[in-house]
């Protein structure tokens, strides 16, 4: 049994106040087939891009989490 197994894990783990990954929820327009997707991501608190995965079409891209 690992830790991605215990129920509540990931909610803990961006809680904790010595880990800098915090979860965001995003909204971005794909480069590639342009629709709009929104997705809870989890970052480092100080990023200012993270990469994501389209729903639609699977393309990752670079987004500014600003």
């Amino acid at each position: 049994m690992s830790h991605y197994d215990i129920p509540g894990y990931d909610a803990w783990k961006t809680a904790t106040p010595w880990d800098n990954d915090v979860a965001k929820t995003m909204t971005f327009t794909c480069e590639e087939c342009e629709v709009e997707n929104t997705q809870e991501i989890e970052v480092d608190r100080y990023a200012d891009t993270a990469l994501v995965d389209c729903n639609s079409c699977d393309k990752e891209q670079e987004i500014d989490l600003g």
